[in-house]
C-alpha cells in the first residue's frame, strides 16, 4: 500500500514539474584553479640529493603543495601563478622507503577549490 502511495505522489509531483532546462551552476567567482606545467629535477633521486621542482598555475592559486602519502611540503610563491621548492632527501632514509612513489601536486584555489597533478618519482 504505501508503495503504491509512494508512486503516485511521484507522479503527481513529475506531472507539476515544469519543462525548463535545469539550471547552470556558477563556477567559483575567480574561475576554476588550473595547474599549467609542473617541472622536476629528477624522477630518479638519490638519498642526500637536493631535488627542485616549479609549479605554474592560473593566477587564483593561494598556495601549492606537494604530497606523498601522509608528508606535505607547501611550495615557495614566487609571484602569482608562479611557485617553486627545494628539498634535500634525508641520506639516513630507511631501506623500506626506497621505492617507487607517486607525488601530488595540489594547488589550492583562493575559492576553496583545487587542481590535482600526479608526478612519479623513484627514491633509490
Amino acid at each position: 500500500m504505501h508503495s503504491l502511495l509512494g508512486m503516485v505522489a511521484l507522479a503527481v509531483l513529475l506531472a507539476a514539474a515544469p519543462d525548463e532546462p535545469p539550471a547552470e551552476i556558477a563556477g567559483p567567482p575567480h574561475g576554476q584553479p588550473v595547474i599549467t606545467s609542473v617541472w622536476i629535477s629528477t624522477h630518479d633521486i638519490q638519498v642526500g640529493q637536493k631535488v627542485s621542482g616549479r609549479v605554474e598555475t592560473s593566477d587564483n592559486i593561494g598556495y601549492v603543495e606537494a604530497r606523498i602519502d601522509w608528508r606535505s611540503l607547501v611550495l615557495h610563491q614566487d609571484a602569482p601563478g608562479k611557485f617553486s621548492i627545494t628539498y634535500t632527501v634525508p641520506w639516513w632514509l630507511p631501506w623500506w622507503l626506497r621505492h617507487e612513489w607517486t607525488v601530488q601536486i595540489i594547488a589550492h584555489s583562493i575559492d576553496g577549490g583545487a587542481a590535482k597533478e600526479d608526478l612519479p618519482i623513484r627514491v633509490r
